[in-house]
């Protein structure tokens, strides 16, 4: 009996809650900057700055407290089930927040100053801790394509320039 009770509590002392494996990433873009950040199980923290044609890739660690209130964040936010709001002024800040977690992909689009007001305070939050790293430059590629499909503008295929009669 003895034996059962210790293997018992073994066992018990052993068993670790899952970690979650989620990928998580914002997007926000104004006239001023325009970047995505990258986070997940990790402790790495990731930044892809394409403002002004280029796309650099850099990184930083976060501490236990940033990463556990951007954990505690995620495990309490609530996605909305309209995953856009725009307002219909064309200048402003684009925010967008993507979270990939097991079979389950949340989005969500704000522009100006509509939306929840939750989402909104996270991003300052998540632009507050980015400000507050020194981040190291990286070659690694990170996936953007699922918060793209929100944000970039596709050009349509009637679109034309019009090279004002200077054709070759």
């Amino acid at each position: 009996m003895r034996i059962s009770i210790i293997v018992l509590v073994l066992i018990l002392a052993g068993c670790k809650s899952p970690k979650k494996d989620f990928e998580f990433t914002f997007f926000k873009w104004n006239i001023h900057e325009s970047y995505y950040l990258r986070f997940n199980s990790s402790d790495t923290f990731y930044c892809v700055d394409n403002y002004g044609f280029k796309e650099q890739t850099s990184f930083a660690i976060l501490n236990k407290e940033e990463k556990e209130r951007i954990q505690n964040m995620l495990d309490t936010i609530t996605f909305p089930k309209n995953e856009t709001y725009e307002s219909q002024v064309d200048d402003g800040e684009t925010n967008a927040f993507v979270l990939k977690n097991e079979n389950q992909l949340k989005k969500l689009k704000i522009h100006g100053h509509n939306g929840p007001i939750l989402f909104r305070l996270f991003g300052k939050s998540l632009d507050n801790i980015k400000n507050g790293h020194e981040f190291t430059k990286t070659n690694r590629k990170i996936d953007l394509e699922e918060i793209n499909k929100m944000v970039v503008m596709k050009v349509p295929p009637t679109f034309v320039i019009d090279t004002l009669g200077l054709e070759k």
